[in-house]
């Protein structure tokens, strides 16, 4: 019979107080368990003592696994740095819960208030201070520990001196600071001996608590929310647990978090009337989940930097969707300070958080000779500061002048290295301000582990006794830069000694202390299930709030962490991000508090606060987000053949969206998407779904390639002709709804290449390998089918249940404010939204009742082509005319022959029309006065017609149209020189026409209109570029005006709008508010290359790609107009992407019109009008294109099939493929997927 592993290694066999540093075993203290007897439970916490050591091993491992699943499901994940970024992943969970006594939360809060009123008076006294050398505190220390602490502080990244300022003598530093304790001694079990203890005289005879303090997390610690969502999941599944505990006191965190940052607010500001936001690392961050958490649950405004802005009288406001923008009084931020001040006018940039050194710009896709990406530098060679996302505009002045309170500022003392001097320097020296909040200050301390300074002596020490030390570098958080030497491996112990030795200065030394032990079920292949003794700390939060009166507060909330692993390296890194798991925390209530409550009032679910403002303008418009997805949901759901991976991929967008503004719609209201995906999870064959699409996205790659290689023989224009019909390389179409119907389309399609390549390359094997390569490739990619997953009636109904139920929670939620309830009704499977659709100005069919503005909208409401009209006076058209008969004369000759008959035939041409010889003198003059562009005009009629229709809507002369100064609604010709002085740009860029805004993150429909044109252009080439610009200014107007008329419809319309912007019109913005355009070069683009490096980095392609870029920009560049459009078969594009392209199509074709009409004139222009149309299109295209653009030129109707050509031929990587009925070829209806905003608005629009 075989022995059961698992009651093998029964309880009987744990041993807690026993427990693994490295591979050493020694003896600790335990959370649970007195050292004084073998398992003997402290009193407080035999009710769970007696419960873990009574149950099988293994009931608890399971109970501990469906614990971490119901955190999951709430979305409380956390975030682990890797060498390739940040990867979110779930935390495990233990039910071992770990209570404390009342009594000695009580202690340990004292002991915090002493240190923390003398860390809110350290920082008041540095900051108040002229300098830092000036603080009386600083000069206070002894020499030797001054001038350590002087150089700590001014290496620190978190050092700021430009919050120097005597107003920061009363700023109320240390709002909120986390003590990460550990226990290394047995609990003191009765706390009445203590006021006996601190009536004797002699200090020294005090007890320290049995904590020590491992570190202070004065910047944003996290984690707060986490305990609440655990012990509900045990209260859940396992009432008895808690229940044995007695009275417990409540958790009070978001109470008291909320109620600190209005009084720090308040009291900062002395205003009243503010609001107190959170400010996020953003949705994508792995603390998002807990952070929308506090600030639903405390009443704070979860508030992104975008939205933020700093108005006339340098008060910070948060835009909403009403005209009412609250002042921001106070921020409780969740960032880094830097990000969050960061401002280069004032020198305050990014900077690397262990080194401290500036952080810059790099050049992600080139990388340098170590291997890093390259600095990118602006014009004069100086490194690029890396912009901030969070940055908060004014913050330093709002901050410093009292406008703004902002959390945060502590971590200049969060240093590991000054630790030891802050908690024996700083009580000290202020003992009276101590005494004068009612506190003794040789009351009872926490004290952090004995620890060297950061001298030669000390690495000196260590060497010797490396197993007794701890070397940490002191501004990293998460478990990064710690070396317990004692876990060591011989090789890197000596690595990490000969680092100390050569900068002793640079690192934090720590006697290694005994991290008291949980015990945690844990399942081991070798032993079954057992209990491991791991390594654990608790994190508590302490605020200290802004009142003269005010006394910091620990809050009834913890959150304890344990180790990943039980001996080795990780035995004693209890950090989440380093892999370590939480337990849930407990105050037991031992003083008969009239505040403490029972277990089942302890976990009574929390609900959100009402929000105090408006809805933030970008959460109005993620709302409208989510609306399309439940109704595209429901639409789904209604079909009987409803796909469970096409649902998936909806609903995860869902999340992903909801992670952004999940605390205005209820943090739990996240839990049903969880349980819709995971329901669909369990149908989705997830293994066979990555194969199809990495053979689909291998095959994209390499029919790019090999159409390269045969691109310039003559049978592969009909190939491409039909490639662009064939649905498998619409990637929309490849990855989500591609039917059985497209699919034999396709095959027919296919066929009809074979047949095609087969009969161009019968003298060439080579050539018909390529074709047969295509072919067997598209062959392929087309009977890619994906597993088939296909709902049933029963699961339909369940996930519509599910939806609903999201809906409802989100609408309890926006229905306990009056300034959010218009909401509600976006909010349900059948919202009033319409479908995403977005046709171009002056190509959709409402176009029918705008104002004729520019020269193409004219020819298609008249059906006229401009230069048949009246527009043209009776000579040019009869010059016309004459010269296009010589031009088709000379179809019949070739070369100089051709090139000597038309000169010929142009001087004759001439001495007829005398005006073409005069404008062919000032095509060919370098002047550019506004007299002679004003003369030429006639032979740009599409640049004269917007020209001239623009001066009218402005109400001012042609000539008034053209400025030499830089200034809105009007054409400024500036040179090059001015061009660089005004950060406009440093490519050779004929012009450009943007909007910026009139205030700092204002409405774009209080927008200034700049349009430029360079002035080294000939006055021909400036003509069209300014006929093609108007054409940018009329979109830019469009889009302003259609935002004013939702600000006067209301919210919920001003919402739809930005909705509609960030699905659309997101990726035209430039630059950020002031012109920064000051790099030396601009790489030209390849949209979509970055997404084909992460799906298929090994294609050859993408090797050759690397390969130029490694080269430098101009093989980059040539390596692009080598392939031309061909790039679009294998990158994808957002929806936004592809509208940069639309927005170009009228222009690029008028660009054509207006060559084209001057050379049918018989003006000799060096320029190719088709290339004009396709500025991506390499030769071969332009030659495949070249007489359906001209014949485009020629109509005065919309070409669709032509316009598509174009539209595909503006920037490299962005196509279209043709669409079933041709006038919807430029039509967008994308899927509906998550919507960014923020950044692309607050830019300018191009």
């Amino acid at each position: 019979m075989k022995e059961d592993v698992s009651k093998k290694n029964s309880t009987k066999r744990y041993n807690p107080n026993l427990g693994f540093i490295g591979n050493i075993e020694v003896k600790v203290a335990n959370y649970l368990f007195s050292a004084k007897k073998a398992r003997k439970a402290y009193t407080h916490a035999q009710p769970v003592a007696k419960r873990i050591l009574e149950k099988e091993v293994e009931e608890h491992f399971h109970e501990s696994k469906k614990l971490t699943k119901f955190l999951k499901a709430r979305d409380l994940t956390f975030s682990k740095k890797t060498a390739k970024g940040y990867k979110t992943f779930t935390v495990p969970c233990t039910t071992t819960v770990v209570p404390i006594q009342k009594s000695l939360f009580n202690e340990v809060e004292q002991a915090s208030q002493r240190l923390i009123i003398a860390m809110r008076k350290v920082l008041q006294d540095i900051y108040g201070a002229r300098d830092l050398e000036s603080s009386d505190f600083v000069q206070s220390l002894p020499a030797s520990v001054r001038e350590n602490f002087i150089k700590a502080i001014q290496t620190s990244p978190c050092y700021y001196p430009q919050l120097h300022h005597k107003n920061m003598k009363e700023y109320p530093f240390f709002d909120n600071v986390g003590l990460d304790l550990v226990l290394v001694e047995d609990y003191l079990q009765k706390s009445d001996s203590f006021p006996k203890l601190i009536a004797k005289n002699k200090e020294e005879e005090l007890p320290g608590l049995p904590f020590r303090i491992l570190e202070l997390n004065a910047g944003s610690p996290s984690g707060a929310s986490n305990n609440m969502n655990m012990l509900q999941g045990i209260y859940n599944q396992n009432p008895e647990i808690l229940d044995s505990l007695g009275k417990v006191m409540p958790n009070d965190h978001f109470k008291v978090l909320g109620e600190t940052y209005k009084s720090l607010g308040e009291n900062w500001t002395k205003r009243k009337d503010g609001i107190q936001i959170v400010l996020p690392p953003g949705g994508s961050n792995g603390a998002a989940p807990e952070i929308h958490q506090l600030a639903a649950y405390s009443g704070l405004v979860y508030a992104d930097a975008d939205q933020l802005y700093q108005d006339s009288k340098g008060y910070i406001r948060l835009r909403t969707v009403c005209n009412e923008n609250p002042i921001v009084t106070a921020v409780y931020s969740r960032v880094n300070s830097d990000s969050a001040l960061f401002d280069p006018e004032k020198d305050l940039t990014l900077r690397d958080p262990d080194s401290g050194e500036a952080i810059y710009l790099t050049d992600a896709l080139r990388k340098g000779p170590n291997g890093k990406p390259e600095v990118v530098k602006d014009a004069n060679g100086k490194p690029v500061p890396l912009e901030s996302s969070y940055r908060i505009p004014g913050a330093i002045n709002a901050i410093v002048k009292r406008k703004l309170y902002m959390g945060g500022l502590n971590r200049i003392l969060d240093n590991k290295l000054i630790l030891a001097t802050l908690t024996h320097y700083g009580p000290k020296f202020f003992a009276d301000e101590i005494s004068k909040k009612g506190l003794d200050p040789k009351g009872t301390k926490i004290l952090p582990p004995q620890t060297l300074p950061p001298t030669a002596k000390s690495a000196e020490i260590i060497a010797n006794n490396p197993d007794d030390w701890v070397v940490k570098s002191p501004n990293l958080a998460g478990g990064q830069g710690i070396y317990i030497l004692k876990t060591l491996p011989a090789a890197q112990r000596r690595e990490v000694i000969k680092m100390i030795k050569k900068r002793p200065e640079e690192f934090a030394y720590q006697q290694l202390v005994k991290i008291g032990r949980i015990p945690v079920a844990v399942q081991r292949k070798a032993d079954g299930h057992r209990f491991a003794n791991l390594a654990a700390d608790i994190r508590i939060w302490v605020f200290y709030g802004g009142e003269k009166d005010a006394l910091p507060r620990m809050t009834h909330n913890a959150l304890v962490r344990y180790a990943p692993q039980e001996r080795g390296k990780m035995s004693s890194i209890v950090n989440t991000s380093a892999g370590g798991g939480y337990a849930p925390f407990v105050i037991v209530d031992d003083t008969e508090s009239s505040q403490s409550v029972t277990a089942k009032e302890l976990v009574r679910s929390e609900e959100p606060k009402a929000l105090n403002c408006a809805i933030p303008v970008f959460v109005g418009a993620q709302i409208v987000q989510i609306s399309r997805m439940l109704k595209e949901a429901n639409t789904l759901l209604g079909k009987e053949n409803t796909s469970a991976r096409e649902l998936k991929s909806l609903l995860e967008s869902m999340k992903a969206q909801l992670k952004e503004i999940l605390s205005f719609l209820h943090p739990r209201s996240i839990e049903y998407i969880y349980r819709a995906t995971d329901l669909l999870d369990a149908k989705i064959a997830k293994r066979e779904v990555e194969a199809c699409l990495n053979v689909i996205n291998r095959n994209q790659t390499e029919i790019a390639r090999l159409s390269r290689i045969i691109e310039d023989k003559p049978f592969f224009a009909q190939i491409r002709d039909l490639m662009d019909s064939i649905r498998v390389l619409d990637m929309d179409k490849a990855y989500g709804d591609y039917s059985e119907e497209e699919r034999a389309l396709d095959l027919v399609l296919i066929e009809e290449i074979k047949k095609i390549g087969f009969k161009g390359t019968r003298k060439n094997t080579q050539n018909r390998k390529v074709v047969e390569s295509i072919v067997r490739r598209l062959n392929k990619s087309a009977n890619q089918v994906f597993p088939t997953a296909i709902l049933g009636t029963k699961s339909r109904e369940t996930i519509r249940t599910l939806l609903e139920n999201f809906c409802n929670t989100a609408k309890s939620r926006l229905a306990k404010a009056s300034s959010s309830k218009e909401f509600i009704g976006l909010l349900s499977l059948d919202a009033d939204v319409t479908t995403l659709k977005f046709e171009t100005l002056y190509l959709g069919k409402r176009d029918h009742d705008k104002e004729i503005k520019v020269a193409s909208q004219y020819e298609m409401r008249s059906g006229t082509s401009l230069v048949e009209s009246d527009l043209i006076d009776e000579e040019l058209k009869a010059a016309r005319a004459d010269w296009l008969e010589i031009l088709k004369a000379s179809k019949e000759l070739d070369g100089a022959e051709k090139d000597s008959y038309l000169a010929n035939k142009r001087e004759s041409h001439f001495k007829k029309y005398p005006r073409l010889a005069k404008y062919q003198e000032i095509i060919n003059s370098p002047s550019q006065s506004v007299d002679r562009l004003i003369e030429l005009l006639p032979v740009a009629p599409y640049a004269k017609f917007n020209i001239e229709n623009f001066a009218k809507e402005q109400g001012i002369t042609l000539k008034e149209v053209f400025s030499s100064d830089f200034r809105p609604d009007r054409i400024s010709i500036l040179d090059t020189a001015t061009l660089k002085e005004l950060k406009l740009c440093s490519r050779e860029f004929a012009g450009e026409c943007f909007a910026k805004k009139r205030k700092s993150h204002g409405l774009m429909s209080d927008s200034d209109i700049f349009i430029w044109m360079r002035k080294e252009l000939n006055p021909f080439t400036l003509l069209y570029t300014a006929g093609h610009e108007l054409i940018h200014y009329q979109q830019i107007k469009n889009s302003m005006n259609a935002e004013k008329r939702a600000v006067k419809d209301g919210g919920v319309s001003l919402a739809k709008f930005l909705n509609y912007y960030g699905n659309f019109l997101g990726a035209n913005g430039r630059n950020v508010e002031s012109f920064q355009f000051n790099l030396q070069a601009e790489r030209k683009p390849l949209y979509g290359y970055v997404d084909r490096l992460e799906s298929t980095p090994n294609a050859p392609i993408i090797r050759e790609l690397k390969g130029a870029l490694r080269k430098g920009d101009l093989e980059w560049e040539k390596k692009l107009n080598e392939y031309g459009s061909l790039f679009g078969y294998m990158t994808p594009n957002s929806p936004s992407t592809r509208v940069k392209a639309l927005q170009e199509v009228l222009p690029a074709l008028e660009n054509a019109k207006n060559i084209l009409f001057a050379q049918e004139l018989g003006l000799e222009i060096a320029m190719d009008p088709v290339h004009a149309a396709l500025p991506a299109a390499n030769i071969n295209q332009i030659e495949q294109y070249r007489d359906l653009i001209l014949e485009a030129c020629n109509t005065p109707s919309a070409h669709w099939e032509a316009l598509r050509i174009v539209a595909g031929h503006q920037y490299h990587g962005i196509s279209f493929t043709r669409a079933d009925r041709e006038e919807d070829n430029l039509t967008l209806k994308p899927p509906v997927g998550t919507v960014a905003m923020g950044a692309s608005y607050n830019q300018t629009q191009q």
